[in-house]
């Protein structure tokens, strides 16, 4: 009994160093102190050629954009299934799951706490994923750099099955309590207004920081008053005008510096419904900085412009 033992944990050991290993020969990727929370498509290729039974990939895709074209195996996502609907209990969408919720749903996709889990998305969901496992304990999940496009560029096939995907098995991760802080409150926000120790950063688009557009179900346009407006786009690279992969860490370094983000400072970022806003969470934990300075303001705009006591500001 105990040589057995001690040989299933030479094998768990074993895999985990697997996973862990390329991370750590990579952890220079672009330069970012935290390189091994990314995965290029060529090591993704390599991976799922190797048959890991641990490996399990999500694209965070529309299911009608899953269907045209997906890499091979992955199960889809998209945000009604780790969202709360509206009025459970929030009066709008886009609220993440709970901690219960959050590990219910993870189970179903076949996902253990030893899983080696890889999201991928078109544009930006990926990071809005990676923020949600990060936020309820699972700090190793990895996102492809330059998503599905990326995979497309290297010349791996897609897989056209209509099917969203499926986990073989019921998986058995447990979720821990919510990552302190890693969610910003709406108090929080507010607070804000009089702190030197906060900044606030508005990820939209021009339109919606000025309110000529409003987006969704926000219920009034325009932006919190002592935001800066500071698009997601500036951490990505684009190829034919559409966001690709990350800049490397010298040119996030010029964003950096370019809007004087105080590393020292904490930083609460925003968008429509907390989705935009976690590129530069993603980004500035790449940077290596202080985690428990990045806050996603969950709520976002949805929140903040449905209660009629919070300030907004319009105009260019």
């Amino acid at each position: 009994m105990r040589l057995s033992r001690a040989m299933n944990a030479v094998v768990v050991a074993a895999a985990f160093l697997a996973w862990v290993a390329p991370a750590v020969a990579e952890q220079k990727y672009k330069g970012f102190a935290r390189g091994e929370a990314l995965i290029t498509a060529e090591e993704l290729k390599k991976l799922l050629d190797a048959a890991d039974s641990k490996l399990v990939v999500l694209a965070v895709a529309e299911p009608m954009s899953y269907r045209a074209g997906h890499v091979p195996g992955s199960i889809n996502i998209w945000r009604p299934d780790y969202e709360l609907k509206v009025g459970q209990p929030y009066p709008f969408d886009g609220m993440l799951l709970d901690r219960e919720a959050f590990q219910d749903f993870v189970r179903g996709l076949g996902i253990d706490n030893d899983s080696k889990v890889v999201v991928y998305d078109e544009k930006y969901d990926a990071m809005r994923a990676w923020w949600a496992f990060y936020l309820y304990g699972k700090t190793d999940v990895r996102v492809l750099d330059g998503g599905y496009a990326a995979w497309k560029t290297a010349g791996h096939p897609g897989d056209l099955s209509l099917t969203r995907g499926s986990a073989d098995r019921r998986g058995d991760f447990v979720a821990k309590p919510r990552r302190s802080g890693w969610v910003a409150e709406m108090a929080d926000v507010r607070r804000a207004q009089t702190s030197k120790d906060v900044q606030v950063w508005d990820n939209r688009e021009p339109a919606e920081w000025s309110g000529a557009e409003k987006k969704g179900n926000a219920r009034r346009a325009g932006r919190i008053p002592w935001a800066v407006f500071q698009s997601w786009k500036e951490y990505r690279l684009e190829v034919d005008g559409k966001p690709a992969g990350f800049k490397p860490a010298v040119e996030i370094q010029q964003v950096i510096d370019k809007f004087k983000m105080d590393r020292g400072k904490e930083h609460i970022f925003y968008c429509h419904s907390g989705v935009r806003s976690t590129t530069p969470v993603f980004v500035l934990y790449l940077m290596g900085w202080d985690v428990d300075r990045l806050h996603n303001y969950d709520g976002s705009w949805l929140e903040w412009s449905h209660h009629e006591e919070n300030p907004i500001a319009t105009g260019p």
